[in-house]
C-alpha cells in the first residue's frame, strides 16, 4: 500500500514540479474564469511538488 501512495505523490509531485501552471490549472484554475497563478503561487506549488516527489520516493523505496 505504502508503494501504491508513493507512486501517486511522486506523480502528482513531478507535475507541480515540472509543470506548476498545469497543476494550478487542476486545483483552482478550473473554478475561476480569465485568471493566472502569482509568480509566488508557481514558486510555492513548484516547491510543494518537490517535497512530495522527495516523500513519494521514500515512500517506494522503503521497507
Amino acid at each position: 500500500m505504502k508503494t501504491i501512495i508513493g507512486f501517486i505523490l511522486l506523480f502528482s509531485g513531478g507535475l507541480s514540479a515540472i509543470n506548476p501552471e498545469v497543476a494550478w490549472q487542476w486545483e483552482i484554475g478550473w473554478k475561476v474564469k480569465d485568471a493566472e497563478p502569482s509568480d509566488a503561487y508557481l514558486l510555492y506549488t513548484r516547491v510543494v511538488g518537490i517535497v512530495l516527489s522527495i516523500i513519494g520516493l521514500i515512500l517506494i523505496f522503503s521497507w
